[in-house]
């Protein structure tokens, strides 16, 4: 049996999806440093900081506690639906980060400076964005009522993550496309 040779190998991979990357890394900046430069008045500097802050946990642990004492126990649903999102996106996402390796733009360009630490080495997917729409879906499906403020939280959050420096718009909307593949299906009981 002939033997034919192997002419696609990890590291070649690897290779062409970082020259990929360092395309498009080049592209997407000048749209990260727009961000930044609309964020660079203190006041809004110090109120995106806190909205990527809160969206490291905090805001998920507030709202669970919302519910709870808005809906007690009858809102179970949205809960489990909730959590059960968010724990298959934060399976999977970090396996997706490491295998894109995706330098983040504050470390691709030294003028952007973030003021908040990074959670992790890599930029995509976004988890900030995969967790709010993770979580987004399932309230907006069992509080219609609140899919407004829901939008505008998770469009804050995704605002935020590029205006410090830490991911590029295709990171954002990698992370909202991975979170509503997993989440929707997930949500339909709600609806």
């Amino acid at each position: 049996m002939a033997q034919f040779p192997n002419t696609f190998s990890e590291s070649s991979g690897q290779t062409r999806l970082e020259e990929f990357f360092e395309r498009w890394n080049h592209k997407e900046i000048t749209y990260v440093h727009m961000a930044a430069r609309i964020t660079r008045r203190a006041s809004l500097k110090r109120f995106f900081t806190m909205v990527s802050m809160l969206s490291d946990g905090w805001l998920y642990v507030g709202i669970v506690l919302l519910i709870l004492f808005t809906q007690g126990w009858s809102a179970w649903p949205v809960l489990v639906c909730g959590g059960i999102s968010a724990a298959i996106c934060h399976g999977i996402y970090p396996l997706i980060k490491k295998r894109l390796e995706r330098i983040r733009p504050c470390h691709f360009d030294p003028e952007l400076d973030s003021c908040v630490k990074v959670l992790d080495e890599y930029s995509c997917p976004s988890g900030h964005v995969m967790t709010a729409v993770a979580v987004g879906f399932p309230l907006a499906f069992y509080f219609p009522e609140l899919t407004g403020v829901i939008a505008v939280t998770c469009l804050l959050i995704a605002f935020s993550r590029v205006a410090l420096g830490h991911h590029y718009p295709s990171d954002l909307l990698l992370g909202a496309l991975l979170a509503s593949a997993i989440t929707l299906p997930i949500s339909i009981p709600l609806i």
